[in-house]
Formats: C-alpha cells, sequence, structure tokens
C-alpha cells in the first residue's frame, strides 16, 4: 500500500496495488468515523487528468453525503 496524499483529521488517500485506489474521508460530527470507497475505473481516470484537485473534491462529496457512494466501500 502506498499513500498518496493525507491531511490529518480529513483524509487519506492511498493505492493498494497498481490502478487500485482507496480513499478514506473523516465524516461526522460529534461522533467522527472513517468513510473509505474505492475508486471506481472513472474516479480514476479523472484522478489521473485532474489530479488532487479532484480527490479534493471527492472528498467533500463524500464527507456531504456518503448514500451515492455506498457500494464503493472499501
Amino acid at each position: 500500500m502506498k499513500e498518496i496524499a493525507k491531511e490529518a483529521w480529513n483524509y487519506t488517500f492511498t493505492e493498494h496495488r497498481p490502478g487500485d485506489y482507496v480513499l478514506s474521508v473523516v465524516c461526522g460530527g460529534a461522533g467522527m468515523y472513517d468513510f473509505a470507497i474505492r475508486l471506481t475505473p472513472a474516479q480514476v481516470t479523472a484522478w489521473e487528468r485532474d489530479g488532487l484537485p479532484y480527490i479534493l473534491k471527492l472528498v467533500e462529496q463524500v464527507r456531504h453525503d456518503q448514500g451515492p457512494f455506498t457500494a464503493q466501500k472499501a
């Protein structure tokens, strides 16, 4: 596993195998928890094209509403 980017109390972005990326986002208010997703092929393409700004946008989307990402749970 290779750590690509990390911001304490915010997110961790890792590559587990070549092309297999996991984004773990710190969510919650009074009760904090990690919500980790495995990036889809489309998300990997966006990451490769746009870099860290795309991941930071994805972090905010996951933090705001985990529902759309439930099927991607890592």
